[in-house]
């Protein structure tokens, strides 16, 4: 899971993906878009030809879990929280180790091991809760 972003970068990227949703759209080209952003005109011509990624997402191999995997373990998290049972940090960490042996299981073989992960760090919980209490309010609805 990564840092927590500060909320001028959250504020650039979402201006950044307002503009690119309008070139989509054909609403506008990447000049004027760019302009009426006030986004950076690189950085949009480059998301707009595939050159770049999202920080979030150039980084994703690196994680433990996939940006899919962590959205359905939040949605895990909320639906407990709901119902009244928060799940403990050790019960999060035993299912983030089920998500990731899935992972391994596709990779793996009947009876040779290809893939091998290390376990899921005692900090790995805390740093998932942090940057889960940054995020908008909106994806979780």
């Amino acid at each position: 899971m990564a840092r927590a972003r500060d909320p001028l970068a959250a504020k650039k990227e979402a201006q950044l993906q307002k503009a690119i949703n309008a070139i989509r759209k054909s609403q506008s080209t990447c000049h004027s878009a760019a302009v009426a952003f006030n986004v950076s005109r690189t950085t949009l011509y480059a998301r707009i030809n595939g050159r770049r990624k999202p920080r979030n997402l150039s980084h994703e191999s690196e994680q433990i879990l996939s940006h899919a995997e962590e959205r359905e373990l939040i949605r895990w998290i909320t639906r407990l929280t709901i119902s009244g049972y928060p799940p403990r940090y050790s019960t999060l960490r035993e299912m983030a180790e089920e998500v990731r042996k899935r992972q391994v299981k596709q990779i793996n073989e009947d009876g040779m091991q290809l893939v091998q992960y290390d376990d899921i760090g005692a900090d790995w919980v805390s740093r998932f809760y942090d940057v889960i209490l940054s995020l908008p309010q909106s994806l979780f609805d």
